[in-house]
């Protein structure tokens, strides 16, 4: 199963099948587990390089989205969005650190900001903020 954890203050950790794009759509490289950074700040983008702990934004509370009840098996396509959030394709669990599944199903769209009303998922903001 893919699974990306919402670490608490801290990036993305996704594990499975991982297929990563950039935002013209080639492949960036196949992965089993990575970090990648959902405060907006990472000079590595769209890796994680610890930027994250300049920013308290991070700490807020999640927000659920849709939980369907079973997750095929399968490769997860994660395309970063030009100035956008990161795009999922493909059958995943969202998590909280604390385990708690907050969305399972084959697509959605994670902020990667820092800035959504919504963490973790994207709810449009980085049009108006530019990032």
């Amino acid at each position: 199963m893919n699974v990306i954890v919402v670490e608490a203050g801290g990036p993305y950790r996704c594990s499975g099948a991982i297929e990563l794009r950039d935002s013209d759509g080639q492949a960036i490289a196949p992965r089993r587990e990575v970090r990648l950074c959902r405060c907006g700040l990472s000079q590595e983008k769209p890796f994680c390089d610890g930027s994250h702990a300049r920013l308290d934004a991070l700490r807020e509370s999640l927000h659920a989205g849709e939980v369907e009840p079973a997750v095929a098996d399968g490769t997860l396509r994660v395309r970063m969005r030009k100035d956008g959030p990161l795009k999922l394709d493909g059958p995943c669990e969202v998590r909280a650190g604390d385990g708690t599944v907050l969305m399972r199903g084959a697509e959605t769209a994670l902020c990667r900001c820092g800035r959504s009303k919504r963490k973790p998922f994207c709810d449009g903001t980085h049009r108006q903020s530019g990032s």
